[in-house]
């Protein structure tokens, strides 16, 4: 006969069930509503990954696009694309893909969050990832949610190696940032970044004296190796790049249209090159270039430019929170960076901090990876428009982080008893922030899904 535990096990098993068949239907729900607002196949550069997938397969993927759009969606897509069917039946059937293909997505971030994190922490920070980002943008021919999980958990082993490395660790990080700037051109900075928190680590090592041979060896190990593995994966497609366009690295975004100060002048200097026979063609000083956007532009029209990013970003992000037009991320965002900002001094109180630093190799890293990208982003939102498109790509490890932070020990032992029982003071943060997080998943059901563009 069963045992009681048996029985209890069975029953929080089929809970767990039920709950996530309901927020599966409402999810679907939410992505079948944003499906009719996004029937325009050329918005959004859908049309253009549609173009790379189409003749991805008819070259049987040495098709590698123009340096705008990256090549790994479009190829996935590629997969599952029939001469057969025109355009507009390809688009409906690559919008329903894209939908499963979150869903997979869904369920790989939701086995590291629940493995790594308490359950209350795991649910809600699914349920933002999920419906304050996934959900809208789901039903889409873009590759925005593949790059931001490959992007998310590109980061959680890199910061998952600094911590405990092993060899295997850092040919994953390799990988899984070549995988991810294979999906957008945005994977590299971040590949630096943890290198560069190596050569931090031999700094401090080097001047406490305390580095030896064997540790010079791992630390040139684990800082060479994913740039190896990021090369050789990825040297086919820069060689091509070198051989088309002269450049290894060439990306029309980061190499040309990022140097423009607006998206009209962008689009028009493109059109005007293209009819001139390409940016080749034009003299050196009309190529928008970092050196020739320094010679135009002074410190004070850079610092311009991020305000600017930055007003845009706040604006549509939170001013519009209460707006069926929001996505409805920011309150919760805001709300969990409080909630970080003030559990910190409990953190470096008492902890390794105060008595070594052998962390601060980690803690460059988390503080480099967040401002250089989201410097970037702001950098670029005058050319990609004022949706929160870019700064997305730092939610996964943002609430990464935050769930690193609200369960470090210090934070954990924060108990109160309730009743009979102690409760953890985190969890009932949690609890009531998973409360005011179902009034926003209401808000996208019944207004915001029929109505915001979740393309932008």
């Amino acid at each position: 006969m069963p045992t009681f535990l048996s029985i209890n096990h069975i029953g929080k098993a089929l809970l767990a069930f039920a709950v996530g068949l309901f927020f599966l239907s409402l999810y679907l729900n939410v992505a079948q509503q944003q499906s009719q607002v996004n029937h325009d196949l050329t918005r959004s550069d859908q049309g253009a990954y549609m173009d790379i997938a189409q003749k991805a397969y008819e070259t049987r993927f040495q098709y590698t696009g123009t340096r705008n759009q990256m090549p790994l969606y479009p190829w996935i897509q590629a997969l599952f694309y029939s001469p057969e069917i025109d355009d507009e039946a390809f688009f409906q059937q690559g919008k329903q893909l894209n939908v499963a293909l979150s869903l997979v997505c869904l369920l790989a971030l939701s086995i590291a969050f629940f493995a790594k994190f308490s359950k209350i922490y795991a649910f809600y920070s699914i349920l933002v990832i999920a419906f304050l980002v996934f959900a809208i943008k789901s039903p889409f021919f873009q590759t925005e949610i593949l790059f931001y999980t490959l992007f998310g958990f590109a980061f959680m082993l890199s910061l998952d190696t600094l911590i405990s490395p092993k060899w295997y660790k850092s040919i994953g990080v390799g990988i899984l940032f070549a995988l991810t700037h294979f999906s957008k051109a945005s994977g590299m900075p971040g590949l630096f970044i943890f290198a560069s928190s190596y050569g931090i680590l031999f700094l401090l090592k080097l001047f406490s004296r305390s580095l030896s041979r064997e540790q010079v060896g791992q630390i040139l190990y684990h800082a060479l190796a994913p740039l190896v593995v990021f090369m050789v994966l990825l040297f086919p497609y820069f060689q091509e790049s070198r051989e088309k366009y002269g450049s290894y690295f060439y990306n029309i975004n980061s190499s040309r249209l990022m140097w423009y100060d607006s998206w009209d002048e962008a689009r028009n200097a493109t059109k005007l090159a293209e009819e001139q026979g390409g940016w080749a063609s034009l003299p050196a000083e009309e190529i928008p270039s970092l050196s020739n956007y320094l010679k135009e532009h002074s410190l004070s029209d850079m610092i311009a430019r991020f305000r600017l990013g930055a007003k845009h970003l706040i604006w549509s992000g939170c001013n519009y929170q209460l707006s069926p037009y929001a996505f409805g991320h920011c309150g919760q965002v805001v709300l969990s960076l409080i909630i970080f900002v003030l559990c910190l001094p409990l953190i470096f109180k008492g902890s390794q901090f105060q008595n070594n630093h052998k962390s601060v190799h980690i803690v460059w890293y988390i503080l480099l990876f967040f401002v250089l990208y989201g410097l970037s982003f702001l950098w670029f939102i005058p050319i990609s428009g004022r949706g929160p498109r870019t700064i997305f790509t730092l939610m996964i490890p943002l609430f990464w982080i935050i769930g690193f932070t609200a369960h470090s020990p210090q934070i954990q032992s924060l108990q109160f008893k309730l009743f009979r029982p102690y409760v953890k003071a985190v969890d009932i943060i949690y609890l009531l922030m998973t409360l005011t997080l179902f009034h926003e998943i209401y808000q996208i059901i019944t207004i915001r899904a029929a109505i915001l563009y979740g393309g932008k």
